[in-house]
């Protein structure tokens, strides 16, 4: 964890300490304490960072911290007088303790100075993330660090940064996004040379109101990668993101229609494909999982990493539970996890993959879809499109579970496959248990939300007669 200097801290607050000094010398120029933004993780020296939000208020907090060991506290300016009721200091006092959280993260950015790969995209940020984590520690000698899990807010990429060992050469930072300005600031305090998008779908519509939006909010990623040495990637390169990306950034851009890829073999075990002259091999199927791995590769390459380095990392990458993982249970059925997450764009992708998987041909293929998350006005429309595209796959059951799912259902109506509508997942439960076999492969997807992945444990515990 990195640590910071008295003078640093106090000059970034641009005001002194208030309150009690410690008359022992600990806070002198030879101060360096690491900061931290929970109470009940405090240790002798620490800085303890005030944080508040709509639930919580670290304020609250700060005589504990103190009590811990807290060498100082950052608070908000407007709360030193009723704290020095309850604690004697030493307080440093801040307009906004958040926005003196990401300017410390901004500061040891550049003090640090790591290669920082930035990510966001509507699907796929996080496998994006975890394959070019695998990439770069690859690479012999080298330092990475990582966006820990749902790290990925205003809270959790400064948090990120500040907690990169001394040494990083390579910081992969995931960006998450709520609306319009969100990826803005978090690319300002990260300040990303490279920026990965994978995609603009239809995610976070409820909130931009239009594709339009999105894209516009994905790119201001862009804007913050210096243009004549800095690299843009876009995995999904649609005529509104190519339309926003030109806006604001003029640098070097890759895009995954415009590269040489082909797909060599797919096997049981993942993807062979090749870019240009080299090939490389991913434990995945699907046209998402490949598109995250070729921005991995791209990344790689982009940052002076060798194919053979960049083969070898990728090829040690596994997926993560509920996002894409596949489960063999003792009943023979092969079960595909994307339980975690869910829109209309990667449950497409999602149903290709087990289609085009050579390991599935001559298995029967179900298929269980839950509700798709904040589609707000365009919920009944993009479940029922979804519908009407499944109609025409070859596909041979269809179990949707609640009732927006039950709207893909109602437009596959008529349908060569089976279809059943399942009011929650007892139901569902019940019917799968009913009309599967051994050997079946089936496929769960649907909103975090809906907590599928209940039903995958459940459907996991199947055994054979």
């Amino acid at each position: 964890m990195l640590t910071f200097s008295l003078d640093e801290l106090t000059s970034l607050a641009a005001s002194p300490l208030v309150g009690t000094l410690p008359d022992d010398g600990g806070l002198s120029g030879a101060f360096q304490g690491s900061v931290c933004t929970d109470s009940r993780q405090i240790k002798s020296g620490h800085v303890y960072l005030a944080l508040k939000g709509e639930r919580f208020d670290g304020h609250r907090f700060v005589k504990n911290a103190m009590d811990g060991g807290a060498a100082l506290a950052v608070v908000e300016a407007s709360q030193v007088e009723s704290l020095l009721k309850v604690c004697q200091g030493p307080l440093l006092p801040v307009p906004d303790t958040l926005k003196y959280y990401q300017g410390l993260a901004r500061l040891a950015r550049r003090r640090q100075k790591p290669f920082v790969i930035g990510i966001t995209g509507s699907s796929g940020k996080t496998t994006t993330k975890e394959m070019c984590f695998a990439v770069f520690s690859a690479s012999a000698g080298k330092v990475v660090h990582k966006s820990a899990a749902n790290e990925n807010n205003e809270i959790g990429v400064p948090k990120t940064i500040l907690s990169m060992p001394e040494n990083t050469d390579f910081l992969i930072v995931e960006m998450g996004m709520r609306g319009l300005g969100q990826i803005d600031e978090l690319a300002s305090t990260a300040e990303p040379n490279l920026g990965i998008i994978t995609g603009a779908g239809s995610t976070h519509i409820e909130l931009l109101g239009s594709r339009e939006n999105i894209a516009k909010a994905k790119c201001e990623l862009f804007a913050h990668i210096d243009p004549s040495s800095g690299f843009a990637i876009c995995g999904d390169f649609s005529p509104l993101l190519k339309e926003a990306a030109a806006g604001v950034f003029t640098g070097r851009v890759c895009d995954f229609d415009g590269e040489d890829l082909q797909v060599r073999r797919i096997t049981a075990t993942g993807t062979s494909f090749s870019l240009g002259s080299e090939e490389f091999f991913v434990q995945a199927h699907g046209d998402f999982l490949l598109r995250d791995a070729w921005c991995a590769v791209k990344a790689g390459l982009c940052a002076g990493l060798t194919p053979e380095t960049i083969r070898q990392g990728l090829s040690s990458w596994r997926a993560v539970e509920g996002r894409g993982n596949v489960i063999t249970t003792g009943a023979g059925l092969t079960l595909i996890d994307e339980s975690y997450n869910a829109n209309p764009d990667s449950v497409r992708c999602a149903v290709e993959s087990v289609l085009a998987c050579e390991a599935y041909e001559g298995k029967r293929k179900i298929i269980v879809l839950g509700k798709m998350a904040e589609l707000g006005d365009f919920t009944e429309a993009l479940h029922r499109e979804l519908g009407s595209w499944l109609k025409t796959k070859a596909i041979d059951c269809l179990v949707t579970v609640g009732a927006e799912a039950g709207m893909i259902a109602a437009e596959s109506g008529g349908a060569a496959f089976e279809v059943m509508p399942c009011a929650d997942q007892e139901e569902a439960h019940r019917r799968l248990r009913e009309t599967i076999s051994d050997g079946d492969c089936i496929m769960v997807k649907g909103s975090h939300s809906t907590n599928l992945e209940a039903l995958v444990r459940r459907l996991e515990q199947v055994v054979g007669d």
